[in-house]
């Protein structure tokens, strides 16, 4: 399985200015070399350090458990969730759960290497805050999995649907490989330009997603990295992973960060804000009342 799109520019300063043109005219950046092979390495390393942890601290782990450590600096519980379908097995060794989990979320402030990650890394902090023409401040962060053969479908979405950070351009995404991303075991898929960056209706099917006809999935572009490439990207592009279909793990880091600036609203101001052409309230907690109201 091999890398089989075209190469990525490396950061540097002198590029900023053809970066930004391109974010505000696609929606999103790729580079490579974000992070070294030996930071790569590491976060790897600890990842797997994190999810043992919870594993022997608890003496088990099931979908969906939360844990946090009593120094946790954030409200946030560190979340551990598996692929869907997965039913707890306890005599899985620690080795065979972690080929199954599918999401780490709330993880950075349990180690200082991500700590450092998200406050500190040079590049990461620099292309963030160029980007948004803004200081920046940590909004979310996940590590998204996809274990060999069973890593399950994120379906087309935009995560400023799951947010509430004003104005909606306030929000950027930072999406980094730790392995090979590739078309088979499900890289990103993006649809950018200008015409797509507005808010999307969206429902709830197997997960939060946007209505098929309010998008044109045949204009998609896989976007392949190697590890210790990035994406950054708007909060209102839509993106899309398909399944793994290959023997390996696909492993990646996402961060939200958003402008020192914005301002958090209600969810019910902000389904006033994020409305699509339509004049439809177009966030996932939007739709997740439809349904709920579909349903009595």
């Amino acid at each position: 399985m091999q890398i089989t799109g075209t190469q990525h520019p490396t950061y540097s300063p002198d590029k900023n200015g053809a970066l930004l043109e391109s974010y505000r005219k696609e929606g999103y950046i790729a580079l490579d070399n974000v992070l070294s092979a030996a930071e790569v390495e590491e976060a790897k390393a600890t990842l797997t350090e994190l999810f043992r942890r919870i594993v022997l601290n608890d003496g088990s782990i099931k979908a969906g458990k939360f844990w946090s450590s009593p120094d946790a600096i954030t409200p946030h519980q560190f979340f551990v969730q598996y692929e869907p379908g997965y039913r707890y097995d306890p005599d899985a060794t620690v080795e065979e759960l972690e080929l199954k989990v599918r999401k780490l979320m709330w993880y950075t402030d349990q180690h200082p290497f991500f700590e450092f990650l998200v406050n500190s890394h040079p590049v990461i902090r620099s292309v963030i805050e160029k980007l948004l023409g803004d200081r920046a401040r940590l909004y979310q962060d996940m590590a998204l999995i996809k274990p060999p053969f069973i890593g399950s479908e994120k379906p087309w979405h935009q995560d400023n649907a799951y947010f509430e950070a004003a104005p909606l351009d306030a929000t950027i995404g930072v999406w980094i490989a730790l392995d090979e991303a590739t078309i088979e075991n499900g890289c990103m898929h993006l649809l950018p330009g200008r015409p797509n960056l507005r808010p999307l209706e969206h429902y709830h099917g197997f997960d939060c997603q946007i209505v098929e006809s309010k998008m044109d999935a045949s204009q998609a572009v896989p976007v392949e990295l190697k590890p210790g490439g990035a994406l950054f990207f708007s909060g209102l592009l839509p993106h899309q992973t398909p399944p793994n279909a290959s023997p390996l793990r696909r492993r990646a880091l996402q961060f939200h960060y958003r402008s020192v600036n914005s301002t958090l609203l209600s969810k019910e101001d902000y389904d006033r804000l994020f409305v699509d052409r339509d004049g439809v309230a177009a966030s996932c907690h939007a739709a997740s009342a439809r349904r709920k109201q579909a349903n009595k």
